[in-house]
């Protein structure tokens, strides 16, 4: 379904920089104080715009609960600091140093600090929050949205909030003729929601829980990934725990010493199936060479109801062995793996695509254990799948490629993802399409020929946007930058060559692309740096510090637009590729996702 034009809707809540010649004019969202950086999702049809924040700057730190006598607190502040503490003045230097203490900490007994938030702009009302799971403000937790329909409901994951109670320890059991050990004493706890994270979809103010398949140990596990415009919610959810794995985890979390949900969302959480951290291994190995195992975790789709009710529609399964569906039959030989699904996008039709764990025994890599001993492993890793009805397919050569993921797929089952292989002695991604009515697989050459590559998001007219290496002119050193790719042309296009020489931004990741072209993308640009006070910051001249920041933009199509020739004797003016270690990419290895990815869906 194409969307209707949003340009005229957006222009009175944005920044709109026109440069002199271009493909695409750049408009800017209002700066937010609330956060520190912005990563954008989606552009609705209702003229909304749907962000991720990062840095929550209006986080509050309880006082009561930090003890400023002790020596690991005052260790970190100067002796003018501790004094302006004791007299009750909290400078924002002083609460981000406390605020990065505490998020360095994962004690029952310390606060714990949100990372991100979603936030909604509109046309009049500006931006505000969108709550998923944390009604009670507490900004103790993590919310983060992947995806908007035509109807403008947002999918994505909340993780738990936790509120501040007194825990009483309880004396352990003891085996018989053994002295009792004396329970220690009460003290303050922050103790989340069962649940580790759950998937959300928000209708306005209403926000909906996806019910997990499998709920009746630490609370279950649920993630929206996408909606389409039917309402399909795409993502994963636990769907059971081994007894193996229930017996060692409650091994581990008893209940005497500390309160059990805590402890259970964070064994879990911990072992839950971390796709990139996966992929990582195979990039080292060649394989997936360790496993952590808690929830069972399948790809899922429930059917979500504008009057606030989501029913899981069905689970799927894996690639599992050869591509059987299959788990590795038990060998003293190997370990079996752990294998997951999970559905990462839905078209229209209700055909999802994703990874699964894809294993073969035929393939055995011996490692060495570091006691001169050996052991082997058979060859398991992520891959693309497709889950259409009740098969469960791959279409990537396993041979070939050591890892695959299926990041997207359009109403004319054109489907967006990339693959890992060994290119010039390292392992990279190359971005693939796959045309499920041909099955023609295709992998469009990139910026170079080792660059590694990763879409994001594709409309139904098949134009791809997403991320890709770049490299530093002069310089062996490589930056991400954000792509356009059009399927039916075959053109792969850094989108900086589009929107001007002198727009002093740098894009580096384009996250969604709708039926109209208007992209939603990530940009680095100089601006003001803000504190915990809501305050710029000052530099140590006490001038306003400014420095590199990632901020949303939209990217609007101008009505015959022409690149402009950045090498002309008259634009000298070369563009800074953008710093993969610097950018609001990180972010996504802290969710308990993608970790996963960012990605917005707007029309299928």
């Amino acid at each position: 379904m194409k969307l209707s034009p949003i340009s005229l809707a957006l222009l009175p809540l944005l920044t709109v920089f026109t440069a002199q010649a271009a493909v695409y004019q750049i408009v800017e969202l209002d700066t937010t104080t609330k956060v520190r950086s912005t990563s954008g999702v989606a552009a609705t049809p209702q003229g909304e715009v749907i962000l991720n924040g990062s840095t929550l700057l209006d986080f509050e730190i309880d006082l009561d609960e930090i003890d400023f006598e002790s020596e690991i607190i005052l260790a970190l502040f100067t002796d003018e600091q501790i004094e302006e503490i004791n007299n009750g003045i909290f400078s924002s230097t002083v609460k981000s140093t406390l605020i990065n203490y505490l998020s360095s900490q994962a004690f029952v007994t310390i606060q714990p600090v949100g990372l991100t938030r979603v936030i909604r702009q509109t046309q009049n009302a500006g931006q505000s929050q969108v709550v998923l799971r944390d009604t009670q403000q507490t900004k103790n937790n993590d919310e983060f949205a992947y995806a908007a329909n035509n109807s403008g409901y947002i999918a994505g994951i909340a993780t738990a909030p936790s509120f501040k109670s007194t825990f009483t320890p309880t004396a352990a059991p003891v085996a018989e003729g053994e002295d009792p050990v004396e329970p220690a004493n009460p003290y303050t706890a922050w103790i989340p929601e069962a649940g580790y994270l759950f998937g959300y979809v928000v209708n306005g103010q209403q926000s909906t829980a996806l019910p997990p398949q499998f709920s009746s140990y630490g609370g279950g596990m649920s993630a929206a990934l996408d909606i389409n415009n039917t309402n399909l919610v795409a993502g994963f959810t636990s769907t059971g725990i081994t007894t193996t794995t229930q017996e060692t985890i409650d091994s581990i979390c008893t209940g005497f010493s500390q309160p059990l949900q805590f402890c259970l969302n964070q064994v879990l959480s911990a072992r839950s199936v971390n796709v990139l951290s996966l992929l990582s291994k195979v990039r080292l190995y060649g394989t997936v060479d360790t496993y952590t195992e808690g929830y069972e975790e399948r790809a899922a789709l429930w059917q979500y109801s504008p009057e606030g009710t989501a029913v899981l529609n069905r689970t799927w399964g894996f690639l599992g062995e050869k591509g059987t569906g299959l788990a590795a039959t038990t060998s003293e030989d190997y370990t079996v793996p752990v294998y997951y699904s999970r559905a990462n996008a839905v078209n229209d039709s209700g055909i999802a695509v994703g990874s699964s764990l894809y294993s073969d025994t035929s393939r055995v890599t011996t490692f060495l254990d570091g006691f001169g001993g050996e052991f082997r492993i058979i060859y398991s890793a992520p891959h693309a799948t497709i889950f259409n009805g009740d098969s469960v397919t791959g279409f990537i050569d396993t041979e070939e490629w050591v890892g695959s993921v299926a990041t997207d797929i359009n109403n004319q089952n054109l489907i967006a993802g990339y693959a890992l292989k060994n290119i010039n002695s390292s392992v990279r991604s190359r971005f693939f399409t796959y045309d499920m009515n041909t099955q023609t697989l295709r992998f469009p050459e990139g910026f170079f020929s080792s660059s590694g590559t990763e879409p994001l998001d594709m409309n139904n007219q098949g134009q791809v946007v997403g991320r890709a290496e770049v490299i530093v002119g002069g310089t062996t050193s490589r930056r991400i930058n954000a792509f356009l790719y059009d399927n039916a042309s075959n053109t792969f296009t850094n989108l900086n060559s589009l929107v001007g020489c002198d727009a002093p931004y740098t894009l580096v990741e384009a996250s969604s692309i709708n039926d109209d072209g208007v992209i939603t993308a990530t940009a680095l640009i100089n601006r003001v740096v803000y504190g915990y006070n809501g305050e710029p910051v000052l530099d140590e001249n006490g001038d306003v510090f400014e420095s590199e920041q990632a901020t949303t933009v939209l990217l609007q199509p101008i009505a015959n637009g022409q690149v402009e020739d950045c090498n002309a004797e008259d634009n000298t003016y070369e563009r800074n590729a953008g710093s993969l270690s610097a950018l609001w990419i990180m972010l996504l290895g802290t969710l308990p996702l993608l970790r996963r990815r960012n990605r917005a869906r707007l029309s299928r």
